[in-house]
């Protein structure tokens, strides 16, 4: 924008009409010659799956719509990084599942009727979401008081069924949402279950399954790893990888593109020159808030703290930073310290006032929230109604009825039946904070009316903790960190390195001489290894052809990155030159294995077991115990399937043919076997049966994406 701007100032309206003209004659090849822009819409696609499309405009409208729920439930402005990534998350699996589930569903004719509905929203064993939503505490799962039978302790449905049928309409508006997701879900919980009990395990599968599990066996064993054989003693022809992938395909499908990069960082660190600024700059911000009046305090601190925040909390003896609790205790309100070294920062701290608080207030509020059109803010005619409404209340309000007035009159379900009673709550809880505010710096007994971004609040403080000297420190915190000056030096180096290497061969030769780092990227990948802030980096990697070299990317802690494409790996089978160097290595332990068992063949000849085989290979013969065909792995060697089959079929005492393994070459004997008693077989029926049914359940959603051509670009738009 600022290059734009420096456009029109320096040249005439001229120029800036021939240079939009030009851009826009560009903008609109592109748009013709690669079928995007206008007439595609496929740019704002978030996922596919058999012929659906799932629009960046729909999903993320339902993003905003449970956004907003959940800052009315946390009763704040504003939500965190964390929380608004995974409502993101989730809302956006909800709707992926949908379109991958949902035409299996309506294949089948599965539906809820409406009274099904009401008994999963309404009835004695509400579905699970209403129980998580609005039944039960989120902090300990505990079913809230106003929904408990007070005789039973129970869940009490009638006053669930009151407190619905006395919502207002922005709850009526959540209700529905969660109607709706309870809906959704449960289709596909029948659908789910007609799979599961789909699944059977017979009387003759679970006998023999219990005999495996039963029956253990001893064996004695010679190895020859595929690590004695030098490489060099093994040749691998082309013909050889090629015969090894077509006979191994299965080895090299994946469920979905990948691209691997490799790049080369530039990390920013701040110089002597930009530690020496630092330093000067918290000077003069010691001296300059100093001089402030408690009125420019705020304002001051905000603007200058490079975290552009002010701790809204009181804090007593004992819980400030060690560095400065006991100089605070004895200071004077506008007493300054700094700066000062904590962590990897520079602070100055000023004391902005010192107050008797109690660790903890009890309140009761009634909340009168203006009306308003579903999509649209109140009017000021809404907002009068509201304060009239409020002073009212306000007006005959007692410490005696002020819970029979929250319970007919407040807005706030949440503790509506508790007569508005909000608990105990500290200074860090979760509640408006001018609600807050007033608990701790009004007196117990005090009933107070005043007036929020969300609704007037007329608050009863019922109780306080004993109150102690407490202390509101306002700190300005810089970071220690490079100077916009040392970032733009290293920006400029990595630029130049892009400049000079901007093609495969010369970026390949400079960046091995610069701690070149490799990574294999998926598309919707939060992150790159070792990388904080890689989304960018990620979107350009799937925008990029093989060989293509980037811009340089901020990524975050003062690191520049710029990458190259080296290889794109495509959804199924991979192509063999995509994965030649893996190939190389297993048909070379191929290689090396029927070397192995030519030479175990040779050495066979009238041994009858497998110690004197072992020293004619010159390799000791070892034992295992106690193995079951049920058994995943061998202790001590790990995963050989095929040398847990091969023992179940042995003969007692005789020598096994050389068994290609994953460390090497086994011949093994078994020397005993033993049933360790029998057991009931339909035990064994039960827990297999649960096994194949749990597996269904998780298995089935792979097997629909794949059958569906699922196809996810959320690393596009999240």
């Amino acid at each position: 924008m600022s290059i734009l701007e420096t456009i029109r100032r320096r040249l005439n309206v001229f120029i800036v009409v021939i240079i939009g003209g030009a851009l826009l004659v560009f903008i609109l090849e592109d748009a013709l010659t690669s079928g995007k822009f206008f007439f595609s819409g496929d740019e704002n696609v978030v996922a596919s799956a058999g012929g659906q499309k799932l629009q960046y405009k729909d999903l993320n409208n339902k993003i905003e719509e449970v956004e907003a729920i959940q800052k009315m439930t946390r009763q704040t402005n504003t939500l965190d990084n964390e929380v608004t990534t995974q409502i993101q998350q989730s809302v956006y699996q909800e709707m992926a599942s949908d379109l991958i589930v949902g035409p299996q569903l309506h294949k089948l004719g599965l539906s809820i009727t409406d009274d099904e509905l009401t008994d999963l929203m309404l009835g004695d064993h509400p579905a699970t979401e209403v129980i998580r939503h609005y039944l039960t505490d989120p902090s300990t799962g505990k079913l809230l008081d106003q929904y408990a039978d007070p005789r039973t302790g129970g869940f009490n449905r009638a006053a669930w069924i009151d407190a619905v049928k006395k919502m207002n309409d922005n709850e009526e508006y959540d209700y529905r949402l969660t109607e709706e997701e309870v809906k959704v879900n449960t289709l596909q919980q029948k659908y789910m279950a007609l799979v599961k009990n789909g699944m059977f395990y017979t009387d003759a599968q679970a006998k023999e399954e219990m005999t495996e599990q039963n029956k253990y066996y001893n064996i004695s064993y010679v190895l020859k790893r595929y690590n004695t054989v030098p490489d060099n003693t093994v040749t691998v022809t082309d013909q050889d990888i090629q015969n090894y992938y077509n006979e191994h395909l299965y080895e090299y499908n994946q469920q979905e593109e990948s691209r691997k990069i490799d790049y080369v960082g530039f990390l920013a660190t701040p110089t002597d020159k930009d530690l020496a600024d630092l330093q000067n700059q918290a000077d003069t911000i010691a001296r300059t808030i100093k001089t402030l009046k408690p009125s420019e305090d705020s304002a001051y601190i905000t603007a200058e703290s490079d975290d552009h925040l002010l701790d809204p909390n009181y804090h007593k003896k004992g819980t400030l930073s060690p560095t400065i609790d006991s100089v605070m205790d004895r200071a004077e309100i506008g007493f300054v310290y700094g700066p000062y070294h904590d962590m990897n920062k520079l602070k100055v701290a000023k004391l902005l006032d010192v107050a008797n608080l109690s660790d903890s207030v009890r309140l009761s509020y009634i909340a009168i929230a203006p009306s308003a059109v579903q999509g649209k803010g109140p009017s000021d005619a809404d907002w009068a109604v509201a304060k009239k409404n409020a002073d009212s209340i306000k007006n005959v309000a007692t410490k005696e009825n002020f819970a029979d007035l929250a319970m007919k009159f407040t807005m706030d379900r949440r503790n509506k039946d508790k007569g508005g009673d909000a608990g105990w709550l500290t200074q860090t809880s979760a509640m408006f904070p001018e609600v807050l505010h007033a608990g701790f710096f009004k007196d117990k007994g005090d009933i107070i009316e005043l007036k929020t971004e969300q609704a007037y609040f007329i608050i009863y403080i019922s109780d306080q903790s004993e109150k102690f000297k407490s202390f509101h420190v306002g700190y300005v915190v810089k970071n220690i960190a490079p100077s916009v000056e040392t970032l733009n030096g290293v920006f400029s180096q990595a630029s130049s390195f892009a400049g000079k290497n901007s093609t495969s061969d010369a970026f390949e030769a400079s960046a091995d001489k610069m701690n070149k780092r490799v990574a294999d990227v998926k598309e919707n990948d939060p992150s790159v290894s070792g990388l904080t802030s890689a989304k960018e980096l990620i979107r350009w990697v799937y925008n990029a052809k093989v060989g293509d070299l980037s811009s340089v990317f901020d990524v975050g802690n003062f690191r520049y990155v710029v990458a190259h494409l080296v290889q794109i790996t495509p959804k199924g089978t991979s192509p063999l030159d995509v994965v030649k160097d893996q190939v190389r290595e297993k048909a070379m332990q191929q290689k090396k294995a029927e070397k192995l068992i030519a030479d175990m063949k040779a050495a066979m000849p009238g041994i009858t077991n497998v110690a004197a085989l072992g020293q004619k290979l010159n390799t000791p013969a070892a034992t295992q115990q106690r193995l079951s065909f049920s058994m995943y792995s061998i202790p001590g060697l790990g995963k050989e399937d095929a040398v847990i089959g091969t023992m179940t079929i042995l003969k007692p005492n005789t020598l096994s043919q050389p068994i290609q393994g994953e460390l090497g070459v086994y011949v093994i004997q078994v020397d005993s076997s033993y049933t360790n008693g029998a057991g009931d077989y339909r035990i064994v029926q039960q827990q297999q049966l649960q096994a194949i049914q749990n597996r269904a359940q998780y298995d089935l959603y792979d097997a629909l994406q794949k059958k569906s051509n699922f196809v996810s670009h959320y690393g596009r738009f999240y």
